[in-house]
């Protein structure tokens, strides 16, 4: 029982982690106008804690396989505690901007160690029910962000949105103390700087290109440049690593089928489910005139339904496997995202709280967790569990971004002229954009089903 205690003590700053990726959207307008800078530099704030997260999980990863994963984690923690309270406390946007930084710093060093330590605390028929609770608990935290900031931001400002995490966070580092097994390992860390600094600037210059390309358009010459370093710079990255003997990272761990389709699965899982942070939000509180308070309750279905279905998932997995379990998931995720292409208006509310209950059940019955890291041999868990990790944070960087530009797209494609706001005495632009932009939604979901599906087949022709 005491491993279980533990484990929702590691998932809940995975919670906290993944929750202050997604809330600050909510919080965008009130920022702006109270730090005086315009909404696109106040969603630097978002963009900022993806990015960083996302070009340090491989770094802290590999080093937790060396000096132990709990130094790390612990570590992590007083990080990301010491950022929130730099936010809170901020009273100019930079001082914000850069208790962000600290943040994700923070959230980079645990979320890059929690997979590894659910591996070792838990034996390998646990895998299922361990790795779904700590699924949902992070999903959670992706998916409420919106219903949560609606409901604290009705009452009360935008610092609470960064001081719940302290109380939280404190104690769950305290309990961390006394129950975390020692796993220290005096071995003299071996980095391979080269690599890091290559597979930085890919990541870097990706998406400094696709946050440019949002404002000025993806043709521009200045994104283009960027886009071919990226390119470039992966391509640098793939060859040190074939060529160094400590790499970053092992690439031969993508040569299991379950490991690497589970990996992009799992990114377009993500992705999808920040179309629901972009838009539905706008469409709630904007289209529909609901209250910050009535948003935020409707879209908490989302995480409540997403509550129930993963640990019960969970169990399946244990019983079955996880690759069928994400099969069913995504076929039922495939159901309400298709609705929303075509969402009425006005729309009948019944059907909506269906969609957005099913929204959580496909996205709680997604299992892919256990797929990537039973794939992954024991001596490489910390590595696997921070590639799992980072390709969790590249989906919502990407569906972020994706979500946000086809949304605009929508706009442009009904008005004939580029819409980089919500249209203000407009709401049937604005439901236009929202139905155009889940069809790429469709899309990334029936493409993870391809993938998910080859590997349910390759599996079912192994066992005949």
């Amino acid at each position: 029982m005491k491993h279980w205690f533990t484990l929702l003590a590691i998932s809940m700053i995975t919670f906290m982690n993944t929750l202050d990726a997604s809330i600050v959207n909510v919080a965008m307008p009130q920022l702006s106008r109270q730090l005086h800078v315009p909404m696109n530099q106040a969603e630097w704030l978002v963009s900022v804690y993806l990015v960083l997260i996302c070009i340090l999980l491989l770094f802290w990863g590999r080093l937790s396989d060396q000096i132990g994963s709990v130094r790390l984690f612990q570590a992590g923690s007083l990080y990301f505690l010491a950022g929130s309270l730099m936010c809170a406390l901020s009273p100019n946007f930079w001082l914000l901007f850069t208790g962000r930084i600290v943040q994700a710093i923070g959230a980079s060093m645990t979320m890059s160690t929690n997979f590894g330590l659910i591996a070792k605390l838990f034996p390998m028929t646990e895998h299922g029910r361990a790795f779904g609770l700590n699924s949902v608990i992070a999903q959670l935290g992706n998916i409420s962000g919106p219903g949560l900031g609606g409901l604290l931001l009705g009452h009360l400002s935008w610092h609470w949105l960064f001081l719940i995490n302290l109380p939280v966070g404190l104690i769950i580092y305290l309990y961390g103390r006394h129950v975390l097994p020692n796993d220290r390992q005096y071995l003299t860390p071996s980095i391979d700087w080269l690599g890091f600094a290559s597979y930085a600037v890919t990541t870097a210059s990706f998406f400094i290109a696709i946050y440019w390309g949002q404002a000025a358009g993806f043709a521009t010459p200045g994104v283009l440049i960027l886009m071919a370093i990226a390119l470039g710079f992966l391509i640098g990255f793939i060859a040190i690593e074939h060529r160094v003997a400590q790499p970053m990272i092992r690439l031969s761990l993508f040569k299991a089928p379950r490991f690497s389709l589970g990996l992009i699965s799992a990114l377009m899982v993500y992705a999808v489910g920040y179309f629901a942070n972009v838009a539905l939000p706008f469409y709630f509180q904007e289209t529909l005139a609901f209250s910050a308070t009535r948003a935020g309750l409707i879209l908490m279905l989302i995480p409540i339904a997403n509550m129930i279905a993963a640990p019960v998932s969970g169990q399946f997995v244990d019983r079955f496997n996880p690759v069928s379990v994400s099969v069913i998931g995504l076929i039922i995720y495939a159901v309400p995202v298709l609705y929303l292409t075509w969402l009425p208006n006005p729309p009948i509310f019944w059907q909506l709280v269906l969609v957005l209950l099913a929204l959580g059940v496909g996205n709680g019955t997604f299992q892919n967790n256990p797929m990537i890291m039973d794939a992954a041999p024991p001596e490489a868990q910390g590595v696997a569990g921070s590639i799992a990790a980072l390709f969790r944070n590249l989906g919502m960087a990407v569906g972020l971004s994706l979500a946000t530009t086809t949304l605009y797209w929508g706009m442009q494609r009904q008005v004939g002229r580029p819409v980089t706001h919500y249209p203000q005495g407009h709401p049937d632009w604005f439901l236009a954009g929202m139905r155009y932009s889940y069809w790429y939604a469709v899309g990334l979901i029936f493409f993870a089903l391809i993938l998910v599906g080859g590997l349910y087949w390759r599996q079912r022709r192994n066992e005949t």
